[in-house]
């Protein structure tokens, strides 16, 4: 999996009220990033996208995410059990490259 899945990235999610912006970074992927999604998951589960959560990300092997999106109390309640995870996908690993759930 290393020729098509690699890199790595941090970022920090900031929940104010109902809304919780993302800004990040990542490099070293093995293509360009095509997409980045909020999903739902326990920790180190794959999970469905959250629908109408799609991020911004540079469509590059190095580059930034970020977004800022408005949740309803279940969605909070699940932000805050560590249900949800950032994926961004690449031209060479659409299925995900990198993965990083939002804990406190």
């Amino acid at each position: 999996m290393m020729s098509t899945i690699a890199g790595y990235g941090s970022l920090t999610a900031t929940l104010q009220g109902k809304q919780l912006s993302i800004q990040g970074s990542f490099e070293g992927l093995r293509s360009p990033a095509t997409t980045a999604q909020i999903r739902r998951a326990p920790k180190g589960i794959p999970g469905p996208v959250i629908p109408n959560f799609d991020l911004t990300v540079t469509k590059a092997e190095k580059g930034t995410v970020s977004g800022t999106l408005e949740l309803t109390p279940d969605q909070i309640a699940d932000l805050k059990d560590g249900r949800w995870y950032v994926q961004i996908q690449s031209e060479r690993a659409p299925d995900g490259n990198l993965w990083g759930w939002l804990l406190r």
